[in-house]
């Protein structure tokens, strides 16, 4: 849900590699570098750009999907279901904003959990539910989304997507919330509870030869009150932009 600028990889990571299965028929190791533009929900936190490397592997039933890892024990005709962890990369340093300043840090956690991805009406579906296992917000994430083509030719593909994803009470109360202690006169306490967004956009590969692509990306995300509603926060929608080139080994 909160893309801050520590979240690039993770927002490039969770690109369907169904996008390029029909231009990569084997197994594939892609290694990228990208660049990235994007806003955020925090007040005065402002837009950032990055430029970061990245890794896109899948053999067989194993998957690395930037920060998201997994193992598909299931597969059936169309359908499979996995096992995946993920190192989330939300939250904040006080000193991000001085809107944050005087709030205690807010860590990155790991994930786990399980994912069913399925073929359904010419596109694909995926859900996702995973719990921290790192004891940092102690909640959980669900998540679903749908990917379909767009346009598709012999060395390029544009697909959309959209989807909503959840955050139980404790993550968002742990991201969003305002504890006692951290509270001031222009920053009251608050206690989120559990939230969900709505986000959509579109996905582009272009093959310019069996070794080089460019991957890219842009994605619009709205959220609810709970979101909103935060002492935190000065907006409740935020965009992302990325593309990146990748050689594939």
């Amino acid at each position: 849900m909160l893309q801050s600028p520590k979240t690039l990889a993770a927002l490039v990571g969770s690109l369907s590699l169904s996008m390029s299965v029909s231009l990569y028929a084997e197994a594939r190791v892609q290694l990228g570098v990208v660049v990235s533009a994007n806003s955020s929900f925090y007040e005065d936190v402002g837009r950032d750009y990055y430029l970061l490397p990245l890794v896109i592997a899948d053999y067989d039933r194993f998957y690395l999907q930037g920060i998201d890892g997994g193992y598909r024990f299931f597969q059936g005709e169309g359908q499979s279901l996995a096992v995946e962890i993920r190192r989330t990369f939300d939250g904040y340093d006080s000193d991000d904003s001085d809107a944050l300043e005087g709030m205690q840090d807010r860590d990155q956690a790991w994930e786990a959990g399980l994912v069913y991805e399925a073929n359904l009406l010419g596109g694909q579906a995926k859900a996702k539910l995973l719990s921290d296992i790192s004891d940092t917000h102690n909640g959980f994430t669900g998540r679903v989304e749908y990917e379909r083509s767009l346009l598709t030719g012999s060395t390029y593909m544009v697909n959309w997507f959209g989807g909503s994803e959840f955050w139980s009470s404790k993550k968002t109360d742990y991201y969003f919330g305002v504890t006692p202690e951290e509270a001031t006169s222009v920053r009251p306490v608050y206690k989120a509870d559990e939230s969900y967004n709505l986000f959509a956009g579109v996905n582009t590969v272009k093959r310019f030869n069996a070794e080089y692509s460019l991957i890219a990306s842009a994605e619009y995300q709205w959220s609810t009150d709970e979101i909103n509603n935060s002492p935190l926060t000065a907006r409740q929608d935020q965009w992302t932009l990325y593309a990146g080139i990748f050689y594939q080994f």
